[in-house]
């Protein structure tokens, strides 16, 4: 049984993908997200934001997607304002493409976009041509056994504690991870199925696409 999945563009660092959407989906475009969804040839059902960074006429042309307006001053971003959107539609998964590159500032807040959906029972991914990312709370993640390279875990709470790594490189059982000390870094899939998981605490796991 496929899952319902949110997919979500934003206007950040284009990102190549081949996507097969079911009737169940939902694609948002968070503004300029919608000049990239034109670039892969992919429908948009919503497209929210304050509309300054989308470039293509053709959105006021488009008579089929769902357009919400908002006001520049406002205190969600686009991405936000795009996330809000999902979870109020009932969805639990979310692919976030167009999140990354671009404006640092940007990339940490979509990077808190995470937290926020882990906040909120959900799962977000942002993808980008060379890394992935998500976040976890008091759970578990697993990593496919067809990974490759890099697999990084970063504690974002204070204290992530009871971190456990199992079936990468480096191992850790019972662990307890800060935000001020990296020793989640560059550890390394090894073709088996990898478990990361953390019972108190807010873990950001990054790894190759």
């Amino acid at each position: 049984m496929n899952i319902p999945i949110c997919y979500i563009f934003g206007a950040g660092e284009f990102v190549p993908c081949d996507i097969t959407l079911t009737e169940s989906d939902l694609v948002i475009a968070a503004d300029g997200g919608y000049d990239h969804l034109l670039q892969i040839g992919l429908r948009a059902d919503v497209v929210i934001g304050d509309f300054d960074s989308v470039t293509s006429s053709e959105i006021w042309e488009d008579t089929i997607c769902e357009k919400l307006t908002y006001p520049p001053e406002k205190d969600d971003t686009d991405m936000m304002l795009a996330i809000k959107l999902g979870l109020s539609r009932g969805f639990g998964q979310f692919n976030i493409y167009g999140g990354l590159g671009g404006r640092l500032d940007h990339t940490v807040a979509n990077i808190q976009a995470l937290s926020f959906l882990a906040e909120h029972s959900a799962q977000g991914i942002l993808h980008h041509p060379d890394y992935e990312l998500t976040v976890i709370k008091n759970s578990s993640f697993t990593v496919a056994k067809n990974k490759t390279g890099y697999i990084s875990v970063f504690s974002l709470s204070d204290t992530s504690e009871n971190v456990t790594i199992k079936g990468l490189e480096y191992e850790l059982e019972g662990a307890t991870l800060t935000n001020s000390f990296p020793l989640g870094v560059s550890n390394a899939a090894t073709g088996k199925k990898g478990i990361i998981s953390v019972e108190r605490g807010t873990l950001l796991i990054t790894w190759n696409p």
